[in-house]
């Protein structure tokens, strides 16, 4: 009978384990949390940094967060701020490591170092964290193509990215995944810019000269919007070629209201941000979280936008 009880209370353990909850001696109080922004002074990442500090503050433990200033990833800033908040002793890190080969030995240090570790809006890119939260990239591809396809006739995509890996392919593997089951949706070509919008409009601007049966361009970058629309004008395409991006700024309402561009993805970065609290603080008290988050994306038109805007 000890046995059969001793075992049942391994077994029910284990399980507890694989659904995502840590042992007692595992677990560490939270007293700060640290979010390594990497783009402050962008609207939705704006509004993941006041989300992130009134979680902190409802739950009452210490919050920081710090980024590079301008609308220019500086990966080496963000990096260099995520070992600061190791060799200072946060409890808690959330980060968005979108080039996953930079941001991993990090990583694997805070983890090694006790700090439960939580990325948001950057899918499976990484595997070392405890949680992801934020728009599934694979799907958003799907639900972007689907929506593209809705215009009718021959949709001929570039797709921009910041490189050929990390976000980019699984976006870009999403997309393409979709389209045989829609027929009109080509992916004609991919493009990359650095994640720097001083390089967008070139980039682009090449990329419709090479090829000029193009009628979409694609990102899932959200400070490629200006690039992407400049570029559509620059080249007297207004009217011919649209642009579909990211997020809901006002450069993006204006190009949805004079037809540069056909859609934008609202992704949940409110959501993301305190989300990434909670999931924190749920850990260290040894509860089952997921591995992975969905917090979902909403896909707009000119013709939705109002009725998005009002919410």
């Amino acid at each position: 009978m000890k046995l059969r009880l001793l075992a049942t209370s391994v077994a029910a353990m284990m399980l507890a384990l694989a659904a995502g909850a840590a042992s007692a001696d595992d677990l560490r109080p939270v007293k700060k949390i640290a979010f390594a922004n990497p783009l402050p002074a962008y609207p939705v990442f704006q509004e993941a940094d006041k989300c992130f500090n009134e979680a902190t503050k409802k739950a009452g433990i210490e919050g920081v967060t710090s980024g590079p200033t301008g609308l220019q990833m500086d990966e080496q800033f963000v990096l260099d701020r995520i070992s600061q908040y190791i060799a200072t002793g946060a409890d808690g890190l959330i980060l968005v490591p979108f080039s996953s080969a930079m941001y991993e030995p990090l990583m694997k240090e805070a983890k090694a170092a006790g700090m439960y570790v939580v990325t948001m809006n950057t899918g499976d890119t990484t595997s070392v964290q405890d949680v992801v939260l934020g728009t599934d990239y694979a799907n958003q591809g799907k639900v972007v193509a689907e929506n593209i396809s809705k215009r009718g006739g021959p949709q001929n995509v570039i797709i921009l990215g910041n490189q050929p890996s990390g976000v980019h392919r699984v976006f870009v593997d999403g997309f393409v995944k979709a389209l045989p089951a829609l027929g009109n949706v080509t992916l004609v070509a991919e493009a990359y810019d650095a994640g720097d919008p001083t390089q967008t409009t070139d980039v682009v601007s090449r990329t419709l000269t090479a090829h000029p049966d193009v009628n979409v361009v694609l990102s899932w970058e959200g400070n490629a919007v200006a690039g992407i629309t400049t570029a559509i004008k620059e080249k007297g395409l207004t009217g011919k070629v649209v642009g579909v991006v990211n997020d809901v700024t006002p450069e993006v309402v204006a190009g949805l209201k004079d037809g540069t561009l056909y859609g934008t993805s609202k992704q949940n970065f409110c959501g993301m941000a305190s989300g990434a609290v909670e999931k924190i603080i749920a850990l260290s008290k040894g509860e089952a979280v997921p591995k992975s988050v969905d917090t979902g994306i909403t896909f707009i038109t000119a013709e939705t936008l109002d009725q998005e805007l009002a919410k």
